[in-house]
């Protein structure tokens, strides 16, 4: 694959790479950091990509264990219950779905995020994290009902 066609195709999924990345941080900057660092992770190692029909799944799956590896180290490094000041936009990124959806156990956070915000189905969710389709059936439903029992 040639530069061209690589950087066309990256264009092409950049803002469904964003949308995988913003929930693990709730921050912009560091889900654009995490999607910049992907692609350039993926550029590098673009010869090593054996077929080319798979290019998505590939650098999701680099976009994914690089925001679960950045992510531990995030949550060490901020405080987990932070006030904020005064009732601004920040307020937006405190919902408490987002606060639920990050207390997921990670293989359940992973489904979420993948499901809900980067429109994926079942079935290529279970391609990409190379499961099976009920196995994804049954984590999504274990995921949305403890979901469920954590906001009520």
């Amino acid at each position: 694959m040639n530069d061209e066609i690589f950087f066309v195709r990256i264009e092409q999924m950049r803002e469904k790479l964003y949308r995988i990345a913003y929930p693990y941080f709730n921050s912009e900057s560091m889900a654009v950091d995490m999607v910049d660092e992907a692609i350039y992770r993926a550029y590098i190692k673009r010869r090593q990509l054996k077929n080319e029909a798979y290019m998505e799944t590939w650098l999701i799956r680099i976009l994914m264990n690089l925001c679960m590896s950045k992510y531990k180290k995030f949550k060490r490094q901020t405080g987990i219950e932070e006030l904020p000041e005064s009732a601004t936009y920040a307020d937006y990124e405190n919902l408490p779905l987002k606060d639920a959806i990050n207390r997921l156990p990670e293989q359940y956070r992973q489904l979420i995020i993948l499901k809900y915000f980067g429109g994926y189905t079942v079935a290529e969710i279970g391609k990409m994290l190379e499961i099976p389709q009920g196995t994804v059936a049954t984590r999504m439903r274990k995921a949305l009902s403890l979901l469920r029992l954590d906001l009520s």
